[in-house]
């Protein structure tokens, strides 16, 4: 394939995109320093995304939809194993959460560098937040009725709070984890227990066990 192919130059754009926008935030990047480390014109961006809203929708979906993909795949295989009744807790967040584990810690760099991107969207603006429900929207849907199926006692609103936790507490960890080669040694306060990157099954369990008990937590009487 020739360097100047469409094909070529947009993934550049992408590749150059993700690895500033992990680095630097949405707001922090312009087009013009994607461009630049792509090697290509800036009008190429309006080629091949329109925008630098989407071009960043366009880095978000590549890396997203192979991972939701497999998240609903998993879904469904544990559906199919419970067709009727409550669906096993831990079963549905390891099906949420190993997807992601596995390409952010057992993917090397480009992994990393997804999960400090994947982290940064949450301290972005709301605009960046959209992007990110309308990448996910029909996988968190088909997850929340999981959990529904799961905790059916639980209120709407106890739910909420629960599943908020959850995400936070992946998101948070895996974002950590991701960073712990480049932190210095007296910044690793909270894991300065680690040596190195745990291995990903290590995280899935002990992520998964978390999330399961928090999850199922008995609240206290007001």
């Amino acid at each position: 394939m020739p360097p100047d192919a469409p094909h070529d130059t947009k993934t550049r754009l992408l590749d150059a995109a993700e690895s500033l926008l992990a680095s630097q935030g949405i707001g922090n990047t312009s087009l013009r320093q994607i461009t630049e480390k792509a090697g290509v014109n800036l009008a190429l961006v309006k080629y091949h995304f329109d925008s630098k809203d989407g071009l960043v929708a366009a880095t978000l979906q590549r890396r997203l939809e192979p991972i939701n993909s497999i998240r609903i795949r998993l879904l469904e295989e544990l559906e199919a194993r419970h067709p009727h009744g409550p669906l096993p807790l831990d079963d549905i967040l390891t099906a949420l959460i190993q997807p992601v584990v596995d390409l952010g810690l057992g993917g090397g760099p480009l992994g990393r560098q997804f999960l400090k991107l994947f982290g940064r969207i949450f301290s972005e603006p709301a605009a960046a937040m959209n992007v990110m429900r309308q990448q996910m929207g029909p996988m968190i849907q088909r997850f929340d009725a999981a959990f529904a199926r799961a905790l059916p006692h639980l209120t709407d609103s106890d739910m909420g709070w629960r599943k908020m936790a959850t995400l936070g507490v992946v998101q948070h960890s895996l974002l950590m984890l991701s960073m712990m080669d480049e932190l210095p040694l007296h910044l690793r306060l909270p894991i300065k227990f680690l040596r190195g990157t745990p291995k990903p099954d290590v995280v899935l369990r002990q992520l998964v066990a978390f999330c399961s008990a928090g999850m199922q937590a008995t609240l206290p009487p007001e």
